[in-house]
């Protein structure tokens, strides 16, 4: 499960861009051919970072 905004849910539901869930438990977005030829997955940016204890 992944959050997206409205405008990115529709994008991913629309078009040819794929999202998955990686080994290391992130988001991992893969855009299409139009996009990226060789169709590499790219990561999320939206990653937390470190706590603060």
């Amino acid at each position: 499960l992944v959050l997206l905004c409205g405008f990115h849910h529709r994008l991913i539901h629309h078009s040819d861009w794929e999202v998955f869930i990686g080994t290391d438990q992130h988001p991992w977005f893969v855009p299409p051919a139009t996009v990226d030829p060789y169709r590499q997955p790219r990561p999320s940016h939206a990653r937390a970072g470190p706590h603060i204890a």
